[in-house]
Formats: structure tokens, C-alpha cells, sequence
């Protein structure tokens, strides 16, 4: 996956949790006009602490060779991140889960564009075998989205039909934090 920007840094990040075996996700985006954070938080198990040691160093993965050979979302968010004059903190518990927390000056001109968030939250959604709460705010305006709000409103998004009515909501909202 190429890591453009901000928005496929927080979907490499949640895929992590869902690859870990998460059941349940929260993920907080709050952005100003200088800032933009995210934070993930997941009930996966936790992380190692001798995979912690080196988790910002190339190459390092805990998927399966086969699947995965490289190792290069934690170091990549770090470097974009850093480079911004924000941060990435992972805190994690073994046995419990993972959080983690970035922070990028949007002001700064190596700050990677925003991206789609709609698309990267519609994807996340689409895994129903997880439980998701997103939280997205810009300055004081916020809106959540809860996976069971969907299946009670929606259904299963088992239908081209569902998922772009999904997708329609999602930038409904996002267009609604815009304009004010």
C-alpha cells in the first residue's frame, strides 16, 4: 500500500489492529486548520515487547513471510509524521491491546495531504466481524459512526446498494464538517 496520505496512514494502522485479531476498534480523528490526529485503540492482545523494541525499524512484521515481507508502516508514519513536528505513541498492554496515537502539523510543508477518510472509513466498516466506533472531528464539530448503528439502520452491507448508501452518509458527514 502506498502511504500518500494521512488517511492511508490511519487505514495501515487499523488494518494492524484487524490483522491482530481486534474485535473491537476505536478510532479518533480530530483536525484543525494546523492539526491532524488520530488515535486507534484496539483489543487485540497487545504487542510483544520484543516486537515493541523494534517496531519503528524497517522490516520489522509479525505476518507470515508469505504474506507480508516487509515491515514499513510503523517507520513510514513515523518519518511523515516527524517530519511535520508531530509524533507517533503507541501504548500497549500485552493481553489487552493496543493504542496508538499520531500527530501531524498540517501547516508544515512536508505534511502529506489529508486524503479520503469517507473511503478509508466505508472500507474499515465493511469488515462487519468487527466491532468499529469512529469518532472524526474538525475544530469543535464532530459525528460518530458505530458499526451497530449501521447494521440496525442498513442492514448487512451485503449490496452495491447498501454500500453507496453507506458511502452517501459518510460524506454527508464529512461535507457537513467542511462547511462550517
Amino acid at each position: 500500500m502506498a502511504l500518500l496520505t494521512l488517511s492511508d496512514h490511519l487505514h495501515d494502522i487499523a488494518e494492524n489492529s484487524i490483522n491482530a485479531g481486534a474485535k473491537s476498534v476505536r478510532i479518533v480523528v480530530k483536525e484543525t486548520d494546523d492539526e491532524f490526529y488520530f488515535s486507534i485503540e484496539d483489543d487485540a492482545g497487545g504487542i510483544k515487547p520484543e516486537i515493541m523494541e523494534k517496531i519503528f525499524d524497517p522490516f520489522t512484521t509479525t505476518r507470515d513471510k508469505r504474506i507480508r515481507r516487509v515491515g514499513l508502516g510503523f517507520p513510514f508514519l513515523r518519518q511523515a509524521a516527524e517530519a511535520t513536528g508531530g509524533y507517533v505513541f503507541i501504548n500497549t498492554e500485552l493481553g489487552k491491546g493496543t493504542k496508538t496515537e499520531v500527530l501531524f502539523k498540517k501547516d508544515h510543508i512536508d505534511c502529506q495531504p489529508v486524503g479520503d477518510l469517507p473511503g478509508v472509513f466505508l472500507m474499515l466498516l465493511m469488515n462487519d466481524k468487527i466491532e468499529w466506533h469512529i469518532t472524526r472531528c474538525y475544530n469543535a464539530d464532530c459525528y460518530e459512526i458505530k458499526s451497530d448503528d449501521i447494521k440496525s439502520y442498513i442492514g448487512s452491507l451485503d449490496a452495491p446498494e447498501k454500500v453507496h448508501i453507506l458511502m452517501e452518509l459518510l460524506n454527508e458527514l464529512e461535507n457537513s464538517l467542511q462547511k462550517k
